[in-house]
């Protein structure tokens, strides 16, 4: 006799729940958002089935619901091209910014100024009230190797985030990152501080909060938030192992850049590629509020 066809289910396959209703077991995913669905919750659309959600939006809208893969694969996380990417961005333009100042910056008579007026210098904020070098201190490296590491992550992360959150938002989140980098560096006082990379760190956790934020609804956003948890990491180690480098400015982005995050997410209760509204707004004004309290508060209690 031929020998019985094994008929029980693998061990290690991963069983996924409606996301609607938790206690039903389903294979079918939403074509649009990529959350598990099942039969009560399947929507035909042209291609494979959608959620009430994404149907909801897209009813609301009178269009095609908005994602940022292509093709068939209609997950926030899918690889290929992804819309926005191309044409001007602000991301595009960020490294732009970096590159001019660079290279006005080896000048001889230019690069002494660029860096003596706009390098973050902690007396020169607290005691003399230069605050734009909170900002232009974003802009300026210390070298070759500095800003090709910096702009070479900008182009990675600042594209792909750009294009999850758009554009208007991703420079807000850029900003305040920055600023919260800085706002650390004045709080722990060091010597001069320049470069992107506190707010570059502050992408790095806006994409953690995104894929955590996103776990319930999204089947790559796991294995996404693990991959960039080790990431941040990585950069963590390098930051404290390396000589010359400010930790402030990294942490203090990195804390910046993910409570953005979660100010424009609602918490979780809102898609970010969703309009800038006034819920989200002021909850982003509040993290630049409190950015600005620490700034004072700084400067009339440095001694």
């Amino acid at each position: 006799m031929p020998p019985d066809f094994e008929t029980k289910m693998p061990q290690d396959i991963q069983v996924r729940y409606c996301y609607r209703h938790p206690d039903r077991e389903t294979g079918v995913s939403c074509s649009n958002c990529g959350r598990p669905i099942c039969h009560e919750c399947m929507i035909p659309a042209p291609v494979g089935f959608r959620c009430p959600e994404c149907v909801k939006e897209q009813n609301a809208h009178n269009s095609r619901a908005k994602v940022v893969t292509r093709g068939q694969i209609r997950s926030r996380w899918g690889a290929g091209s992804i819309p926005g990417s191309s044409g001007i961005t602000a991301t595009k333009v960020l490294i732009a910014i970096n590159v001019a100042v660079f290279l006005l910056g080896l000048s001889p008579y230019l690069g002494l100024r660029i860096d003596y007026y706009g390098a973050l210098s902690v007396p020169s904020v607290l005691v003399e009230h230069q605050y734009w070098r909170i900002f232009t201190a974003l802009f300026i490296h210390a070298g070759i190797f500095h800003i090709l590491l910096n702009m070479w992550a900008l182009w990675i992360v600042g594209s792909f985030l750009e294009a999850a959150i758009g554009r208007g938002k991703f420079l807000i989140l850029y900003l305040l990152a920055g600023f919260a980098g800085s706002v650390l560096v004045l709080l722990v006082p060091s010597g001069p501080v320049v470069g992107a990379s506190g707010a570059i760190f502050g992408l790095f956790g806006a994409l953690a909060v995104h894929a955590f934020l996103n776990q319930g609804r999204d089947f790559q956003s796991s294995a996404f938030l693990r991959q960039i948890l080790i990431i941040i990491a990585i950069n963590l180690v390098f930051t404290f192992a390396w000589g010359g480098i400010s930790w402030q400015a990294h942490i203090g982005g990195l804390v910046g850049g993910a409570a953005t995050m979660f100010a424009m997410m609602l918490g979780g209760r809102k898609d970010p590629r969703r309009p800038f509204e006034l819920a989200d707004a002021l909850a982003v004004a509040a993290i630049a509020f409190v950015l600005l309290v620490l700034t004072a508060w700084q400067v009339f209690t440095y001694v």
